[in-house]
């Protein structure tokens, strides 16, 4: 039996912060989860990595940094670091100094069918839920719900839970929520493999009339109150 549509996001869990397709090799993206900014980055041979989005010498955002080879640098001093976050080198140092035991503070992450998934615990309960091979990644549109009120909204609406809460599915389509801050969602949308361009359109323009309408509703009551 599925779990109830407003059960609580824990940082247990596996939740999608970007489609691969976005993170290309040598790129640095910013995301958030759970009200923790993060850093997305690929390294030259395609590695993925999800980093807390502080350096540990003076706070800066990481996401502003570049990638060179297999290390991410820092932007404002330069320091590098290997992707197990340890620092690997500090451009003022003597080159015989060994490098400060900094270390960035990394996030396990995965990739399948297509998403960039993360979670915010050193031991996290399984792995992402898998997708199949019948959906790919459309588009993302950020909401001005909460994860949990979102996911109670798609199951009043007749949508089913899949393997997670934080997976929704309507028949040839899925929305995949990702909890940023209190009251904030990003929803990733998938559609069929080998949808056509009409099918995909039609889709993307029924998830913001469904987005619309299920933020509407969730306000209702509050509105009804202060009336």
């Amino acid at each position: 039996m599925n779990q109830t549509a407003d059960t609580a996001a824990t940082s247990a869990d596996w939740f999608p912060v970007e489609f691969s397709r976005n993170l290309l090799p040598g790129q640095v993206l910013q995301s958030t989860l759970l009200g923790h900014e993060l850093a997305l980055w690929r390294s030259a041979s395609g590695a993925m990595e999800v980093w807390e989005n502080r350096c540990p010498h003076r706070s800066v955002r990481l996401s502003l940094g570049f990638v060179v080879g297999e290390e991410l640098v820092c932007r404002y001093h330069g320091w590098r670091y290997g992707r197990d976050g340890h620092c690997v080198s500090v451009p003022s140092s003597p080159k015989d100094a060994s490098p400060p035991a900094a270390c960035a503070r990394t996030y396990l992450s995965r990739e399948s069918d297509g998403i960039v998934w993360a979670s915010l615990a050193r031991m996290p309960a399984g792995y992402p839920p898998r997708l199949g091979d019948d959906l790919v990644p459309s588009r993302s549109f950020t909401v001005d719900l909460d994860a949990g009120t979102f996911a109670l909204q798609a199951e009043r609406a007749g949508w089913l839970q899949g393997q997670s809460t934080c997976v929704w599915q309507e028949g040839a389509s899925a929305l995949l929520i990702q909890p940023l801050l209190p009251g904030t969602s990003i929803v990733h949308l998938l559609v069929a493999r080998g949808a056509s361009s009409l099918d995909k359109q039609r889709a993307i323009e029924s998830i913001k009339t469904h987005i619309a309408q299920w933020t509407a509703e969730a306000r209702a009551p509050t509105e009804t109150e202060h009336a």
